[in-house]
């Protein structure tokens, strides 16, 4: 029998009435549970792996064969307000997520014969907030029009890694001890939380030449996650293990403008918007992703 996610809120709240400690019992729990398209856990991790999603800043393909760049992406990641905080337990246990407003990912861009180019970027594991990224996006890209004032062309996309951190239970709320307030589940120890990212996905682009070095583009793309969110937490007398599963498609619009800086240095400026769905309280909103990044791209050749 599949234990939810209430089951264990329930167990808390009867650990917090009867003033149960840590060191008089502990539960262990090792659910595992697919969630709810609309769940806020399902939301958050949709929502973070869209940031980290790997755009294709500018119109993919049609350099001269084996033309390598290297470059440097650097994003914009929106804090939540304390209302968005709200996704623990369906919603009700409010998460520590601000743990940073930028990341940053080197890139690399190689360019094959029949105007295909591959791309490879890398978030490395480097602790940030208490956060530590390890992820890994390939994407795959060719032009299916080709004319003097305008491009249109295809990319195919994906990503995989993880994100490991105390995040059900981070240190500075353990350190509020038996504050109810600050540690109002009573947590015992910084939890070694991983969210596990998988991501494929598929985009048209449309670029239209301004002048021989400005080009304005617009790419609408579908994606689809597959998360999983690791629990390894201790709070209120329960050992916390759960699994959560969640999985679906998502829809981006990505809108910007690449610049030729130089004959070997390029630079892209856009915006990136993916509508997402959250029931919060019963009532289902629209609580979308909308963020700023920008790259700059060196020619070796």
């Amino acid at each position: 029998m599949r234990v939810k996610r209430w089951d264990i809120f329930l167990i808390f709240c009867l650990f917090w009435a009867c003033g149960t400690s840590l060191a008089q019992a502990q539960v262990y729990f090792s659910p595992r549970e697919i969630l709810a398209k609309d769940r806020p856990e399902s939301w958050v991790m949709k929502l973070i792996g869209s940031e980290l999603q790997m755009t294709a800043m500018g119109i993919a393909g049609g350099a001269e064969p084996w033309k390598i760049e290297f470059g440097a992406e650097l994003g914009w990641i929106p804090s939540l307000d304390d209302n968005q905080r709200l996704i623990g337990f369906d919603g009700l246990k409010r998460e520590n997520v601000n743990r940073t407003s930028i990341f940053a990912r080197p890139r690399v861009e190689i360019a094959f014969p029949a105007k295909f180019s591959l791309g490879v970027g890398y978030i490395p594991p480097i602790r940030i907030g208490g956060i530590r990224p390890n992820v890994l996006a390939m994407s795959l890209g060719r032009p299916i029009v080709l004319r003097p004032r305008w491009r249109l062309a295809g990319r195919i996309h994906g990503q995989a890694g993880t994100l490991s951190g105390d995040i059900t239970c981070d240190q500075d709320t353990v350190n509020a001890g038996n504050d109810p307030v600050q540690n109002p589940f009573n947590c015992a120890a910084p939890s070694d939380d991983q969210m596990r990212v998988h991501e494929i996905g598929a985009e048209l682009a449309a670029a239209f030449k301004v002048t021989h070095r400005l080009e304005p583009y617009v790419a609408p793309g579908w994606n689809y996650f597959a998360n999983r969110f690791q629990i390894n937490a201790l709070y209120s007398g329960v050992s916390d293990h759960s699994l959560l599963i969640a999985s679906g498609p998502t829809f981006s619009l990505t809108a910007g403008a690449a610049y030729r800086l130089s004959e070997k240095l390029r630079a892209a400026v856009e915006t990136f918007y993916v509508p997402l769905s959250v029931k919060r309280g019963g009532v289902e909103t629209t609580d979308s992703l909308f963020n700023v990044r920008g790259s700059v791209f060196y020619s070796i050749r």
